[in-house]
């Protein structure tokens, strides 16, 4: 009851700060609100000289141009955001080569880079704006509750393998940060909605304006209402969900060596699930289709400081609060982080950044039907450092990239993740880059004291309850990665970039049949007598694979751009030698993409997606092809109306298969118009 109260305060708090500046609109407070150029919706495409000049951040910390980046990275613009026709931010993900994006059901994806998928994929870390949105929980990312005002999106950078020497334990397959634009892009008012045979209605409200000569803010509202996916055999799958969200961002610029950020977000939903677990059936509960309530809001600062032409630092902190309740689990976590970081030169040579971070979540996850928990309160502590040096050993020729992550957390203690990087530039148009990287991913509280109850069965007059059982002594799961790259961006309308790599994996998580209750599991016995699935450090795997896309601009109102990605796992056991092809057979081998934009006459534009994903042969998921298509119209140039259709080739497919328990629906065709006004 109590977080509850605590939500509807925090709820309201957001309000009042996202919609305070409308307050503020009046003639001694407010300029004009003209819409700016970011917000017009008749921009032509970026080319592809432009596109290799965009400034990234998340390889190095620093802003470099994305063609010169030692990283295997891909960059999700706004443009390719309007132009997809694409309301989700999971679903914007299937345009990075190499992504492994499986819908489940209605409401829930399995995402992944370079293997490794599952509901809860635990290798890959995600960011929006510089705040963690992975759940240590799970290890994973709730993506049905990552969301925000897609319009809003600066870009979505991407880089494929390790990360974890600037951003930390789990950066370990890849790190997806979302960076949403600053509010000066986003002046004026823009009012969208739309509505199809799933998503049964959609709309959102954001305006912008300035107060004085260096304060600028924006505050927007949206709301969506999806409608359930099929079954197999075509019943409903009653997965449907909604949503709600407000948020407001501002940015304050005092003096031209300081800028001030504050954002914040709140949101309130609910989604569906057909629940097939067999304790329900067992039990008695006869309730098989489980609401689950979500509610939360986060509140983000960053002050930056200009030292010199040289140097530079930020100061950055957030708290997040979020709930998420169900039949099957209940959970409460609020986190508090803060995060220093300086940037420098040093001896015309060195390229300097470094920093120190502190984090602190806590959580309430009181005992389901189906999950239970050693302690029902946890608190833990997270510390870290991080240094890395790009030396210039021949100018904008050849240069070494060195650094090193030191963290320190609750459950396994130092972890300690460099790295070495090189990157070779024969000609302005070709770079070469290599690395070598070292990555954890540190136990979630699941892996350390989670009963997840599986089955009921009888033998004789004895009940028999099998469960999943966390392993206090689990270890971090580690990996050694071994990249090579080389992209290609001459000034002519043709791009071309490919990414290698191997991956040599230990320690990985499986679970081993015990015929006792391990002595490291405090749980007391239940009411039947307890088989123990006991999580460990058992498995090693070996990876490797390549992703290649080329782009090019067939004609100034044409651009096409082509990914293929080939991934290969062998999996090892420490009790059985030889390889295995268990982990190679549920990840697709094969996945192409293709993306195309036209520029058509009287304003209109033609935009189409197309996915080819291979079978996931242990899953017995067969390979499906996606073809999207969004035809858009701008009448007048601050008006926008879009016909999207998805899926096209067929009536509905599945993509994914889970053992959670909860029953996986299949992707249908769907169709839905959207109109955006902007003023």
């Amino acid at each position: 009851m109590s977080s509850r109260i605590n939500v509807s305060l925090v709820t309201i708090l957001f309000a009042l700060l996202a919609f305070l500046p409308f307050a503020l609109e009046c003639p001694a407070f407010s300029s004009q609100h003209a819409p700016s150029e970011e917000t017009l919706f008749y921009l032509k495409n970026l080319s592809i000289e432009q596109l290799a000049s965009l400034e990234v951040t998340t390889v190095s910390k620093t802003e470099e141009k994305m063609a010169d980046a030692d990283a295997a990275i891909y960059v999700i613009t706004s443009e390719d955001i309007r132009r997809s026709g694409l309301t989700s931010i999971p679903e914007l993900l299937r345009m990075v080569p190499g992504m492994d994006v499986a819908r489940i059901n209605g409401n829930k994806w399995a995402i992944s880079c370079r293997g490794f998928n599952a509901w809860f994929a635990n290798k890959l870390l995600v960011l929006i704006d510089g705040r963690s949105v992975y759940t240590p929980l799970f290890s994973g990312v709730y993506w049905d509750i990552l969301d925000t005002f897609i319009d809003d999106i600066d870009r979505i950078e991407v880089i494929r393998g390790p990360g974890a020497t600037l951003w930390g334990a789990n950066a370990v397959n890849g790190v997806i940060n979302i960076i949403t634009k600053k509010a000066v892009q986003t002046q004026g008012t823009e009012v969208n909605g739309g509505y199809g045979n799933i998503q049964k209605g959609f709309g959102g409200i954001r305006h912008g304006g300035k107060i004085g000569d260096n304060l600028w803010y924006r505050a927007y509202a949206k709301y969506f209402n999806r409608d359930s996916f099929k079954l197999k055999d075509g019943s409903d799958a009653n997965d449907d969900w909604d949503q709600g969200r407000s948020g407001f961002r501002m940015d304050w610029n005092p003096s031209p060596r300081d800028s001030f950020t504050l954002e914040g977000d709140i949101f309130v939903g609910k989604s569906y699930d057909y629940i097939n677990n067999v304790i329900y059936i067992q039990k008695g509960v006869t309730k098989n289709r489980a609401k689950t309530d979500v509610s939360g809001g986060d509140l983000l600062g960053r002050w930056t400081r200009k030292l010199s032409d040289t140097s530079d630092f930020s100061l950055q902190w957030y708290f997040d609060h979020s709930y998420k309740g169900a039949d099957y689990l209940e959970e409460t976590r609020d986190t508090i982080d803060i995060d220093f970081q300086h940037h420098f030169h040093a001896f015309n040579r060195h390229d300097v950044v470094w920093g120190l971070g502190y984090r602190l979540t806590w959580d309430h996850i009181p005992p389901s039907l189906i999950f239970d928990f050693e302690d029902e309160r946890r608190s833990d502590n997270l510390f870290s450092s991080f240094i890395q040096d790009k030396i210039t050993i021949f100018p904008n020729f050849l240069d070494i990239t060195l650094g090193t992550k030191l963290e320190h957390n609750d459950y396994t203690g130092f972890e300690v993740q460099p790295s070495i990087r090189l990157r070779l530039k024969p000609s302005r148009a070709q770079t070469f880059w290599a690395a070598v990287s070292r990555a954890v991913r540190t136990p979630s509280r699941a892996d350390h004291d989670m009963l997840l109850k599986l089955r009921v069965f009888k033998t004789g007059v004895t009940e028999n309850t099998l469960a999943l059982v966390g392993n206090n002594d689990f270890d971090s799961e580690k990996v050694i990665a071994y990249e090579a790259g080389y992209r290609y961006v001459p000034e002519r309308r043709f791009s071309f970039d490919i990414a290698t790599f191997y991956n040599v994996y230990r320690d990985l998580r499986t679970s081993v049949r015990k015929t006792a209750i391990p002595p490291f599991t405090t749980f007391p016995p239940p009411d039947s007598r307890l088989i123990p699935i006991v999580i460990e450090n058992q498995f090693h795997e070996d990876s490797y694979g390549v992703e290649v896309t080329g782009t090019v601009e067939l004609a100034s109102w044409w651009k096409t751009s082509l990914s293929y990605s080939w991934l290969k796992l062998r999996l090892h056991s420490r009790h059985s030698p030889g390889d295995s092809e268990l982990g190679d057979k549920n990840i697709p081998r094969n996945q192409v993409s293709l993306k195309s934009y036209m520029d058509l006459p009287y304003n209109f534009q033609l935009d189409t997606l197309l996915f080819y994903v291979d079978e996931l042969e242990a899953l017995n998921v067969p390979a499906y092809t996606r073809l999207d298509i969004r035809l858009g119209w701008n009448p007048l140039k601050n008006l926008s109306l879009s016909l999207k259709l998805e899926n096209l080739l067929d009536n509905q497919h599945p993509e994914y298969v889970s053992v959670s328990g909860i029953t996986d629906s299949e992707v249908p065709r769907s169709v839905y118009g959207k109109v955006t006004w902007t003023f």
